[in-house]
């Protein structure tokens, strides 16, 4: 986290904002603290605000250790669940299964991370209208609370669908209890928020900025839910007063190709390398860093690391392997997506890890397969200098790649028949790796989506938008012990129910305090 970094020291001050203050015996405001009755009254004290809205990105699930993009991977037929043992981690083995409990707690931790976020984007939203600042800074700014939220209520909606709308903050106890909103309600705020920060994010994010939204993340990412929503719900996209038509997702898009500079890394593999983060392939990109050392097990998000390398990284033996340090083997990678590989392109080195290839060897795992993730994992080039080794990998996710935008291109165009533009946009993306055109059909965009963006939490949300037949047939196997696995026939088996339509269950916590306000999604008792 470049730009993020450096303010990293303010999120203590700036969590100040978001913590209800109690009344003093004396009913006095303090005035030696900065609290939310004294804050806001600077352009540097929404700065920090900002800020510690951009730090929720950074989060893994706040219950346990997995990121979001780990547990929509592992409910995809991308990779299992892994880890130490069948009894290692109980909650992540249920969503790989698709038979998760409603008390599972990192499903419920998503949850709040996801509202942590909206929370204290609402709160910006609503303080700085009043705060007497430059005009461009507060357009900006503004204009990058509505991203976020906007980012953080697209997971939300796609992990839950039937989630309460709020877009001020709930000061009162009495507001606590908000009821479940329409998904399309949901989708819309997302649309509006997003086609409202475009015009005020600016086209270039400077070097002491990195990890801001720029207009083109913004454009990409709108485009991204328009292709979601279309898909699940066959509909356009509303957004507020407007809607957002397959011609308007197209001019957005094309805006990104055509306009922003973005291009593709000549080398595949570059992308998921250190001295490639915030590449010219890096649309939106979430920082994470070990420039501060954490140790703090008992609270991950006050560091700076991403888990997610060290969940998914092999369980080298000791002494440590000359290339990776010792991970945790969760998300090992079914042979589902090894095959869908054509085996001469060189994408595959890049996105899986084969046992063959670490010369320490390695512990086994529950779910072996023999094959880890290569974007992703404790590869030593990100090795942390300091603090608590699994609290502190540096490796930032790329969420949006400029092949991603590509790849929408080519479907976008292709449902809007013009194969012409469709075909040069899916060329450009397999030319990189020297593969050869091919027709634009959908089958072939969809085989590219896979196999391009592997292991970076796309797979399950694609399988959602094509349609639950087809999600159900890649995703349910039946428990054959395959080539390299290592275990019993039922540790591989997963049975995905279609009636559950993909959805994780409302937390059960969240039902009870509400009283009953929340219903369950359908599927679950």
């Amino acid at each position: 986290m470049k730009y993020l970094k450096t303010l990293s020291a303010f999120l203590v001050v700036a969590s100040t904002v978001f913590i209800s203050s109690c009344d003093s015996f004396l009913n006095e405001e303090p005035l030696d603290q900065r609290v939310e009755s004294n804050f806001y009254q600077t352009e540097q004290d929404a700065q920090e605000a900002l800020v510690a809205i951009y730090d929720v990105l950074q989060w893994n699930t706040v219950v346990g250790f997995h990121v979001p993009e780990m547990l929509s991977d592992i409910a995809s037929d991308d990779v299992y669940a892994g880890g130490a043992s069948r009894n290692d981690a109980p909650n992540i083995i249920e969503v790989d299964k698709h038979d998760i409990r409603t008390t599972n707690g990192e499903v419920h931790g998503l949850w709040q991370k996801y509202y942590t976020g909206i929370y204290r984007a609402n709160k910006y939203l609503t303080e700085v209208e009043d705060l007497e600042a430059d005009q461009a800074f507060l357009d900006r700014t503004m204009a990058e609370a509505k991203f976020l939220r906007a980012y953080f209520y697209f997971d939300l909606v796609r992990f839950f669908r039937n989630v309460p709308l709020i877009t001020e903050p709930l000061d009162n106890p009495d507001e606590y209890n908000q009821p479940q909103a329409d998904p399309s309600d949901v989708f819309s705020q997302i649309a509006q928020d997003l086609a409202e920060a475009v015009p005020h994010l600016p086209v270039t994010i400077q070097a002491n900025e990195q990890g801001r939204v720029s207009k083109w993340a913004g454009q990409a990412l709108l485009a991204k839910v328009y292709l979601y929503y279309s898909d699940v719900f066959g509909e356009d996209l509303p957004a507020g007063n407007q809607t957002i038509d397959r011609s308007f997702a197209i001019t957005m898009i094309d805006s990104v190709i055509n306009q922003s500079g973005h291009d593709l890394l000549s080398n595949y593999e570059d992308n998921f390398k250190p001295d490639f983060e915030f590449s010219n392939e890096s649309v939106f990109e979430i920082a994470y860093s070990d420039s501060r050392p954490w140790w703090d097990w008992g609270f991950i998000q006050g560091g700076e690391g991403n888990m997610a390398p060290q969940m998914q990284g092999p369980r080298v033996d000791e002494p440590a392997n000359e290339d990776y340090q010792r991970g945790w083997s969760f998300s090992p990678v079914t042979e589902e997506l090894l095959t869908a590989f054509d085996p001469n392109d060189p994408r595959l080195e890049a996105t899986i890890l084969f046992e063959s290839e670490l010369n320490a060897g390695i512990t086994v795992g529950y779910q072996h397969t023999g094959k880890f993730t290569q974007k992703y994992t404790t590869h030593k080039s990100y090795e942390p200098s300091d603090g608590q080794l699994e609290l502190n990998w540096g490796n930032n996710y790329r969420v949006i790649r400029f092949s991603d935008v590509l790849l929408m291109g080519a479907e976008l165009h292709l449902k809007n028949n013009n194969a012409t533009t469709a075909e040069n946009y899916l060329t450009r993306v397999r030319s990189r790796v020297g593969l050869p055109t091919v027709p634009p059909t959908m089958e072939n965009i969809k085989k590219e989506r896979r196999i391009e963006l592997a292991l970076e939490g796309h797979r399950y949300w694609d399988l959602q938008r094509y349609g639950q037949q087809e999600a159900e047939q890649n995703i349910s196997v039946q428990g054959e012990v395959k080539p390299g696995y290592v275990g019993d026939a039922p540790d591989f088996e997963i049975t995905y129910e279609t009636a559950k339509q993909g959805l994780f269950p409302i937390p059960q916590t969240e039902i009870d305090i509400s009283n009953g306000v929340l219903q369950q999604n359908a599927g679950y008792n």
